[in-house]
C-alpha cells in the first residue's frame, strides 16, 4: 500500500471515529436493549461468567446466548468505567469497518482511489449511525469482514489459520454467521452453473465451517431447539411483536438507510457480473448478498440487521462500479471529465450518506435523564423482592437500575405465555377496570407501577385509566410517576 494511501485511509477512519464518538456522547443514555448487554458485561466482571440464570427478567428464568461480545468488553471494563466502555467499544469496533472494506475492494479491483471511495462509504453508512446501541452487532460486521477477506486469500497458509480462528470467534459471537455459511454455498453453486472452478480448499473450508458452527449452535442452545423446534429461530417473539420485528421491506427506507448510489450502484455490478462478466470475487460477494435477501424474506433474521449486512456489500461492490464506470469515460469523446469524477463522487456520497447518517442518530430510541433517576430511585426506595410494571423496552431498566424483578423484556425465549403476557402489559395502559388490574398485578406478583413519558407517549395516555380510591399511593411524581399498590384481590396481605 503506498503511503498517501495509507494516509487517507488513516484520515477516513480517523473522521469516522471522530464523528460517531463525538455524536455517542450528544445522546446521555444507551438505547433500551444495550442494558441487557450491559448487564450481563457487569456479572462477568464480577463472576467471570455470563449471568445465564436470571432471577429479576420475568420474575426468573434462564437465557442462552453467545457469549464472546460480552467477555471481550469485559476486558475493557476491568480498567475503565463500564457506562465508557459502552460507549467508546462499539463505536471503536465499527470505525474499524472503513479499513475493512478497503482491504475488501483492493482484492476485488487491485486500485487504490475505487477502493477508498468504498471505504468512505462505509464510514459514514446510516444504518451503522445508532452510535448509542451496545450490543454483539459491533463486534459482529468487522468480525465477518475480516473472516471474509482471510477466506479470499485461502491459498495463503497464515489466512487460512486466520479464517478458522476469525469464523469460529464468529460462531461465538452471533448465530447471524449462517449469513456466511449461506453466502458460500450459493457461491459455489453459481460458479458450478457459470462453469467456474471452485478451488479444493474452499470447499474443504466451507465444510469444516458448517460443522464447527452446527456444532457451536448445538452447544449454546440445544435446551432451546429440543424444547421449541424449528421455531426457536422465530426467538418466541410476541406474534403481535413480528411484523415490528420482521417488517415488510420499505424501499424507501431500505434506500435511506444503505443510501442510493451504492444501493444504484450495487445492482448495475451485479447485472453485469451475473449476465456479462463474471468475476469469482465479484460473485462471492453477489452470495453474500442473495443470501441475505433470502435469510431476510424468510423472517429468519430481523430486517435491518440483514440490511446492515446488505450495506456492507454494496460499500465493497461500488469499487467495482466506480472502476468500470472510470473505464467507460477514458472511452468516450470526453476523456477529461473522468477527472471529475471522484470530486463530484464525493459530493454525491457526502449529501446522500450524512443526512440520512445524522438522522439515524438523533431518531434513537434511549431513556431520558428523569426516566433513569427513577428507576435508580426504586433500587433505593423498594424492597428488593419488589416487582415493578415497565414498559417492554424498559424491561432492562428495571433489572439494570432498579434490580428488582420486571414482568416483561426484549429476550423473548424460554417464555411459554409469551403472548399472554404481553397482552396483559398492554392491558395495564389501556384497562379502565380496577378489577382487572388488581388481578393482573396479583397474577405476576407486581407491587409498583410506573408511568414514564415514553409509556405515556406510547398509549396516548397522562396516568393510568384505573387509579382511584385507597389502592394506589403515588410515591414519586417528576415525569416520570410511580405507584405503591396497596390492594389486593387475594386473602394475604401484600407488601406496603
Amino acid at each position: 500500500m503506498e503511503k498517501r494511501t495509507l494516509y487517507w485511509l488513516i484520515a477516513i477512519t480517523l473522521l469516522t471515529v471522530a464523528l460517531r464518538i463525538t455524536l455517542a456522547f450528544l445522546i446521555p443514555n444507551l438505547t433500551y436493549d444495550s442494558y441487557f448487554h450491559l448487564r450481563q458485561v457487569e456479572h462477568i466482571t464480577q463472576t467471570g461468567m455470563p449471568l445465564y440464570h436470571d432471577e429479576l427478567s420475568y420474575g426468573g428464568r434462564d437465557i442462552l446466548f453467545l457469549p464472546l461480545f460480552h467477555y471481550f468488553a469485559a476486558l475493557f471494563a476491568l480498567f475503565l468505567p463500564l457506562e465508557l466502555v459502552a460507549k467508546l467499544l462499539p463505536n471503536l469496533l465499527l470505525a474499524t469497518l472503513p479499513f475493512l472494506v478497503f482491504l475488501l475492494s483492493k482484492k476485488i479491483t487491485n486500485e487504490d482511489t475505487p477502493s477508498l471511495i468504498s471505504a468512505f462509504i462505509a464510514g459514514f453508512l446510516p444504518i451503522f449511525y445508532s452510535t448509542n446501541r451496545f450490543s454483539p452487532d459491533a463486534l459482529f460486521f468487522p468480525l465477518i469482514l475480516f473472516t471474509l477477506y482471510c477466506f479470499l486469500h485461502l491459498s495463503e497458509k497464515k489466512y487460512l489459520y486466520l479464517y478458522l480462528t476469525s469464523f469460529i470467534l464468529l460462531s461465538l459471537t452471533s448465530s447471524a454467521t449462517v449469513f456466511l455459511l449461506l453466502g458460500m454455498g450459493i457461491y459455489i453453486l453459481l460458479a458450478f452453473l457459470e462453469n467456474k472452478s471452485v478451488r479444493s480448499e474452499e470447499k474443504e473450508v466451507l465444510l469444516f465451517s458448517l460443522f464447527a458452527f452446527l456444532w457451536i449452535q448445538v452447544l449454546f442452545f440445544k435446551k432451546i431447539f429440543l424444547n421449541a423446534g424449528i421455531s426457536f429461530i422465530w426467538q418466541n417473539v410476541p406474534s403481535s411483536l413480528l411484523q415490528q420485528y420482521f417488517p415488510k421491506v420499505s424501499i424507501l427506507s431500505a434506500l435511506i438507510l444503505v443510501s442510493i448510489i451504492p444501493f444504484l450502484a450495487g445492482i448495475w455490478v451485479v447485472y453485469r457480473s451475473l449476465f456479462q462478466s463474471p468475476h469469482r470475487k465479484v460473485l462471492l460477494l453477489i452470495s453474500l448478498v442473495l443470501a441475505t435477501t433470502f435469510l431476510s424474506w424468510l423472517q429468519l433474521v430481523r430486517f435491518e440487521f440483514s440490511l446492515a449486512f446488505f450495506s456492507l456489500i454494496l460499500a465493497i461492490l461500488f469499487a467495482s462500479f466506480y472502476q468500470q464506470l472510470q473505464e467507460y469515460l477514458q472511452r468516450t469523446k470526453f476523456p477529461k471529465f473522468h477527472h471529475y469524477l471522484l470530486p463530484l463522487t464525493i459530493v454525491l456520497l457526502l449529501l446522500t450518506l450524512l443526512p440520512p447518517a445524522l438522522s439515524t442518530t438523533w431518531k434513537q430510541q434511549t431513556p431520558v435523564p428523569d426516566e433513569i433517576q427513577a428507576f435508580l430511585w426504586l433500587r433505593e426506595n423498594t424492597p428488593k423482592e419488589a416487582g415493578i410494571l415497565a414498559l417492554l423496552e424498559e424491561g432492562h431498566l428495571v433489572t439494570y437500575y432498579s434490580q428488582r424483578h420486571n414482568l416483561m423484556d426484549d429476550q423473548f425465549s424460554r417464555i411459554d405465555d409469551i403472548d399472554q403476557r404481553f397482552q396483559d402489559l398492554n392491558s395495564f395502559y389501556t384497562t379502565r377496570f380496577q378489577t382487572q388490574a388488581l388481578k393482573l398485578l396479583d397474577q405476576y406478583q407486581l407491587q409498583y407501577l410506573v408511568l414514564t413519558p415514553a409509556a405515556a407517549s406510547k398509549y396516548s395516555t397522562s396516568n393510568f385509566n384505573f387509579l382511584g380510591g385507597e389502592c394506589f399511593k403515588k410515591i414519586y411524581s417528576n415525569e416520570t410517576k410511580i405507584y405503591l399498590v396497596k390492594c389486593s384481590l387475594k386473602e394475604q396481605e401484600t407488601p406496603k
